[in-house]
Formats: C-alpha cells, structure tokens, sequence
C-alpha cells in the first residue's frame, strides 16, 4: 500500500492511500462516509478485494475528516467535491491508460452524486454502498424549511449543532453546511435530470438503523439504478462474514461490465 497527499488548489492536502497492480486496466476512487476516513473497514476490505483481480484502489480522507491534515479543512459540500475532483485528476494524470471508477460509501455516496451531476469527470461506473441520497432531509427533514429554534439558538451561541445521525459518533455541523444542504438536494436534482452516461448501482442493508433503505430504494427504482438489498445487514453491511464480500462482487460486476 502506498500513501501519499494531494496538494488542492486552496493550499488544502488531502491525504491518500492506494494499492494499484501493475498494468492495471481500472481504477476505482474510493469517498468514505461522514465521520469515517480512508481506513475504513468498507475501504480495506475492498483494497484487498480488489487488486488481485487487477483493479487498482485509491481512499482519501474528505475535509473534516482522517487524523491528518484534511481534519483542519471546514467540511463543506464544495470542499468535498473539490477533494474528489482533485484526486480524480490526480489519478488520471498518474495512470493515463487506466479507466476510472467509483465507490462512495454513505455520505460519501451523496457526495459521489453530487459530483457525477455537476462536475466533470471521466469515469462512467459508480457504486454507492447504503449511499445517503438523501442526505440532507435526514438531516434537515424538509430543505425547504428553517431550522428549529433550538438548532438556531445553538448556532448563534457555538457556531454549530451536534447532529446524531446514529452512526456512533456525534457530527458537528456549522450553518454554512447545514446552508449547503439546502443548496445541493441531490433528490430534486435527479429529478431534474441524471448524469448522462454513467451506470449507477446500489447495495444497501436490508435493516439499515442509519440511511433509509426505504427511500433509498424507492430513489434507485425512480432512476432505473439496480440495486441489491442484503438481507439482515445494517449500515456498514458487514454484520455476517460473508456480506462484505456481496458487497465487492456487486462492485466488481458493475467496474468490469463492458
């Protein structure tokens, strides 16, 4: 395994690790989810998974996140795509023959759509692991309404709100995030329109405590994305030795699918 930073054009780094075969065809770029890092489980399970089946890896920590120096940059929704976009760029300029795909892990699944919807990018494969699609109405409930009084009350006196999104740690969210969700309903921007020329598909634990499967579902079917649901799994589908496996085959499939 390697590691490695990128600089960002703000002066921000981003920390990264990769393992990448030699003569490797594919490479997939790996986002974590909110409170997590590039040495999440889900990350190093499928950078074992993968390489031997000639598929390069490559996981970054997004702002706010890791223990290194991506913790200090403010976690924003811009800040974040700005991460994967230069990643993304870095990889193609490293590995210039190898096609790029993608996994996005929870928030890191919004963030990955988000990015194939408005950045440009050169990878037409993404799969999205119990993916937070709607992200900010579990976080906000309605995008269109303001915040409770208490959640303003707590803002204007400590500049941010603990938000519990039951994944075991409490997030910390700043008015200008809680504003960016408002701004980047990836739902209504689906609705819209889809990114043009990418196969999306979904894997999402049948008893997920965290991401509704329900919605999540009910969003892959709307599309037209596959997506499996594994039965008696949670959030990071890893409760049963052999669910994190389903995981990467249904990744696999979709990263060498012609």
């Amino acid at each position: 395994m390697e590691k490695f930073k990128i600089t960002k054009e703000n002066g921000r780094v981003i920390p990264c690790i990769s393992e990448i075969p030699e003569n490797c065809g594919r490479i997939v770029i790996m986002t974590h989810g909110m409170c997590s890092s590039k040495e999440s489980d889900s990350v190093a399970f499928i950078m074992k998974y993968m390489p031997p089946r000639g598929i390069g890896v490559v996981a970054y920590d997004q702002p706010g996140h890791g223990e290194e120096e991506a913790r200090q940059e403010e976690l924003r929704v811009g800040n974040c795509l700005d991460s994967l976009a230069a990643v993304e760029e870095y990889v193609r300029d490293k590995y210039p023959a190898a096609d790029i795909c993608y996994f996005g892990s929870s928030y890191g699944g919004y963030i990955l759509g988000l990015y194939l919807k408005l950045r440009e990018h050169a990878g037409d494969k993404a799969f999205m692991r119990c993916s937070a699609v709607v992200f900010p109405q579990m976080v906000l409930g309605d995008v269109d309404r303001e915040l409770d009084p208490h959640s303003l009350q707590e803002l204007g006196e400590k500049g941010y709100v603990d938000v519990d999104l039951g994944i075991g740690e409490i997030a910390r969210y700043t008015k200008g995030f809680l504003d960016d969700l408002r701004k980047y309903d990836l739902t209504g921007m689906y609705d819209e329109s889809l990114p043009q020329g990418v196969k999306i598909r979904f894997a999402h634990g049948e008893k997920d405590p965290v991401v509704p499967v329900k919605a999540v579902k009910a969003f892959a079917d709307r599309h037209g994305y596959p997506i499996t649901v594994v039965a008696d799994e949670g959030h990071t589908i890893s409760d049963y030795p052999d669910s994190p496996a389903i995981v990467a085959e249904k990744a696999y499939e979709l990263f060498t699918e012609e």
